[in-house]
């Protein structure tokens, strides 16, 4: 793995095939679940751990995770993003530590827009980005039931932002000829 100035641990040279890293992510949340939640009444050990919509995001490798506790947006950067990490998520401080689903919240800038996401480390994978999306997974049944919920936000979300950006005709821009054609006609 490469540390960097900023104390970025990029992942190890074996994880840059996509293929890779999204097999070593669902083993490292698997290690997490028998570690930390293999007991726990308050999640749905029916779910499985898996990745989900994959895709290249700039220097960033974005897709879904489903665990029995959470569904999560993870980014994977393929460099070091230059984020500057607090001296207790050096990967030399995170070493043995337990597991924190949720450290520092850092804005990210995309082109999508700006993203929040929580910062996070494994030694396997190196330092990464979670944004969680469902918190709560005790409502569902199946893989298909929580990826056709978090859908309907996206859709909802969607249509709420192409009301707000739906033209309001008394804010269009109007033409040169439309500003001076009534300024110079006779009075």
């Amino acid at each position: 793995m490469n540390t960097t100035t900023s104390g970025w641990q990029s992942v190890p040279d074996t994880l840059h095939d996509d293929t890779s890293l999204l097999t070593a992510v669902r083993e490292e949340y698997l290690h997490i679940y028998t570690s930390y939640f293999a007991d726990e009444l308050d999640i749905n050990h029916q779910l499985p751990i898996l990745t989900h919509a994959f895709r290249r995001l700039e220097q960033w490798r974005v897709f879904l995770l489903l665990t029995p506790w959470m569904l999560a947006r993870l980014f994977v950067p393929d460099d070091d993003p230059g984020i500057q990490l607090p001296p207790e998520w050096l990967a030399s401080a995170c070493i043995g530590r337990e597991y924190q689903m949720l450290g520092p919240s850092v804005e990210l800038a995309l082109l999508t827009g700006k993203q929040r996401a929580h910062l996070n480390y494994s030694p396997l994978i190196g330092h990464y980005l979670l944004h969680p999306l469902i918190l709560s997974m005790s409502g569902y049944t199946t893989p298909e039931e929580v990826f056709s919920a978090w859908n309907r936000v996206i859709q909802a979300r969607n249509r709420n932002l192409e009301r707000m950006h739906k033209r309001n005709p008394l804010q269009e821009e109007i033409t040169r000829r439309e500003l001076f054609s009534g300024l110079f006609r006779g009075k």
